[in-house]
């Protein structure tokens, strides 16, 4: 069977993956072209792209990321859709994701230090429980809509990993779907909130959630951009002044993290690492 190219841009879009990963599409492209160039049309709001280079096979992967002075992740950063200004741009490439050694291994060190196996074990211990809560809530009812229930885990671990308070936890929710919208309007302009029950720190925050959706332009903002989450680096600014006790991310703060690098990598963690486009596969301009 020979390379077709249409088949190779089927994984840049979001209809590909509606019903689960399309393995057997990326089984093929890895048999007939383990690096291919892969199209971006435009998707919804979103115009058309230059293009990428996929690098599928296991063998490349682990060549590009060992080899930074080749495939560097800081040049034009990892995203799939290029930063829009010089500005996002700037702001992609604080984030440990988009950069390469040494700034990349400092991060990477500090993360280490606070991710101890004995930090990462009363973490599990921690879930254990919570998940024993959430089945003992819906066992009288014998049955339960496992959507809910189960998104609810992910949301509650993600901020006791950052020290998020139980009252501002589904600001997680909200921030993540934001970034999900670029592709899908259905979570574009998630509020699930009730900023009464809010901490103060929440409530200060909500003043700074963005309302304007597109740019000069008439395009949409990139939502991973400051400007698209100014309320959530407004929230993580705050935390950073004030983190939780013994929890994960304040122990990176007392191991070197500055509170610009506390902010970036809060934002890796609340929504990039939730969100689609980081994947098991690499792309690279």
């Amino acid at each position: 069977m020979g390379f077709d190219q249409a088949r190779a841009n089927r994984i840049f879009l979001p209809d590909t993956y509606a019903e689960g990963v399309p393995y057997d599409l990326f089984r093929e492209l890895r048999a007939e072209a383990p690096v291919c160039w892969v199209k971006e049309p435009a998707v919804g709001d979103w115009p058309t792209g230059p293009g990428y280079w996929a690098v599928l096979g296991h063998a490349d992967v682990k060549h590009v990321l060992r080899s930074p002075e080749d495939f560097s992740s800081r040049l034009g950063a990892t995203q799939i859709r290029d930063p829009d200004t010089p500005t996002d741009l700037a702001f992609a490439r604080t984030m440990m994701l988009n950069q390469d050694p040494p700034d990349h291994s400092r991060l990477r060190r500090i993360v280490a230090a606070a991710f101890t196996p004995r930090a990462l074990a009363e973490l599990a211990e921690a879930v254990d429980g919570r998940v024993r809560e959430l089945v003992e809530e819906v066992r009288p009812a014998g049955r339960a809509d496992f959507v809910p229930l189960a998104a609810d885990l992910p949301v509650w671990t993600l901020a006791r990993v950052m020290g998020v308070p139980e009252q501002d936890r589904r600001l997680l929710l909200d921030w993540a779907n934001r970034v999900i919208g670029y592709q899908d309007a259905d979570y574009a302009h998630s509020s699930t909130v009730d900023p009464d029950a809010l901490t103060d720190l929440g409530r200060a925050s909500l003043a700074h959630r963005p309302t304007i959706r597109t740019g000069p332009d008439g395009r949409p903002v990139n939502p991973r951009s400051r400007a698209a989450l100014a309320d959530m680096f407004a929230y993580a600014h705050g935390l950073a002044r004030r983190p939780a006790p013994g929890g994960l991310f304040s122990r990176a703060l007392e191991a070197g993290l500055t509170a610009e690098e506390f902010e970036t990598m809060f934002f890796l963690f609340a929504v990039v690492k939730r969100t689609p486009e980081h994947g098991s596969n690499l792309a690279y301009k």
